[in-house]
């Protein structure tokens, strides 16, 4: 009888590590999360837009996944190279081997999803980048129950306490209806051109009747949000009705945080939740509007997925802290995620790691059910890849009592 994978320490057990992606491996098969690069041979996953998540999008062979939003919202930002994609839509499911993924709104920015991957030993839940609590233009993000729960924490300090959104939002109004407008200058968003933009729009659009003229990379990705049904009222800057608006001083003007601003009458305010620790100077207001999940939120997450373990990823050095903070209150096994294999049990030696490594190359090499494959091929394809001989013959005797490799005088098959 086949060993149940995981199983008496088992290398064939689920895993996840930190590797150009986030990368989870199970019974031979594996998947990436929000790839870096295009060196891991998986089936990529992409969980939304934003440049830092979407680089699989730059491989057109990179075989990937993600919603048609996602695309969409791409597209408009210059990936025009799509190659081999499939749409999956939130609620929908993709089968990799043995491991099936399951999307989830992750309530940060349209199309964005979180990547549950299930599979017979236990499921690891992957957030990417996520936000809680019903925004102007989101749903908040769906808690998922899972054992491995791999969370982004890029305000995860306790420093990070965004106020109610209502606040900010009547915040932004006030500023801009009662302090900028009346003295003359237009009220100046600067934000990300994908999320907190049409949010703002959308907050502008219900509270006042200011016109709203957008930066063309504002204007692009709200397109897209118009093409999903969002109700979103908004003039671009380089058109004629938007140049009027500026001229005339009468509106409000949306645009990336890093782009010029050639008008003179402007009164500029940076809208993200690192406004959160900013302070007003020079007439730079900040309003922490985010569409990420504060260090509250991120606790009240966790608690919700009910995860026996926390692996955390995203965050600088203000949060490298708080798996250490998750395992004190909540009393949860905590740690960043690295390269090292991080499986149900804890941390794999790196003894263990190797074997396992070798032991999937193995597998992914002995495709075709009923093929021969001859040692000394196996051997010299396994040194190809940094395998020794002693690693390569250790990791097929292991894999016959595993009972997924056959052996007689001339070589190994599929079991």
């Amino acid at each position: 009888m086949r060993a149940p994978f995981g199983s008496g320490g088992s290398d064939l057990a689920l895993t996840v590590r930190r590797q150009g992606g986030v990368v989870i491996e199970y019974a031979g098969e594996g998947i990436i999360l929000d790839p870096t690069t295009d060196a891991q041979r998986y089936p990529a996953f992409v969980s939304h837009a934003h440049a830092d998540h979407a680089a699989a999008f730059r491989y057109p062979s990179m075989v990937k996944y993600s919603t048609e939003p996602t695309r969409r919202l791409l597209q408009t930002s210059g990936s025009r190279r799509v190659g081999d994609w499939h749409h999956v839509p939130i609620g929908g499911r993709v089968k990799i081997g043995d491991i099936e993924v399951r999307l989830h709104n992750a309530g940060h920015i349209l199309g964005s999803a979180e990547f549950e991957a299930a599979t017979p030993e236990g499921t690891i839940l992957y957030t990417g980048d996520f936000s809680l609590g019903d925004s102007y233009t989101m749903k908040t993000a769906e808690p998922v129950r899972c054992d491995i729960l791999v969370i982004e924490t890029t305000f995860g300090a306790p420093m990070f306490a965004f106020p109610k959104r209502s606040s900010i939002a009547l915040d932004i109004i006030r500023w801009a209806t009662l302090e900028s407008i009346p003295g003359g200058r237009i009220p100046t968003l600067r934000t990300d051109s994908i999320g907190n933009a049409q949010e703002v729009i959308s907050i502008f659009n219900r509270m006042t009747k200011l016109p709203v003229v957008t930066a063309r990379s504002v204007t692009r990705a709200s397109d897209v949000y118009r093409e999903y049904g969002y109700s979103l009222d908004y003039v671009d800057a380089d058109s004629p009705e938007g140049q009027e608006l500026l001229d005339s001083g009468k509106c409000a003007l949306i645009t990336p945080k890093g782009s010029k601003l050639n008008h003179e009458n402007l009164e500029v305010a940076f809208a993200s939740g690192w406004a959160a620790i900013m302070k007003r100077r020079d007439g730079y207001r900040p309003f922490p509007l985010s569409d990420h999940a504060d260090f509250r939120g991120l606790l009240s997450f966790i608690r919700l997925c009910h995860p026996k373990r926390v692996l955390t990823f995203h965050g600088g050095a203000m949060t490298r802290d708080f798996a250490d903070y998750v395992s004190r209150r909540l009393g949860i096994d905590a740690r960043p995620l690295t390269s090292r294999e991080e499986t149900l049990m804890g941390t794999a030696s790196q003894g263990e790691t190797r074997r396992k490594a070798c032991c999937d190359q193995l597998l992914y090499i002995l495709r075709i059910p009923g093929f021969l494959y001859m040692t000394p091929w196996l051997v010299k394809e396994m040194a190809r890849r940094g395998f020794g001989r002693s690693e390569t013959e250790a990791a097929l005797q292991h894999l016959i009592e595993l009972e997924l490799l056959a052996q007689d005088e001339q070589g190994f098959r599929l079991a």
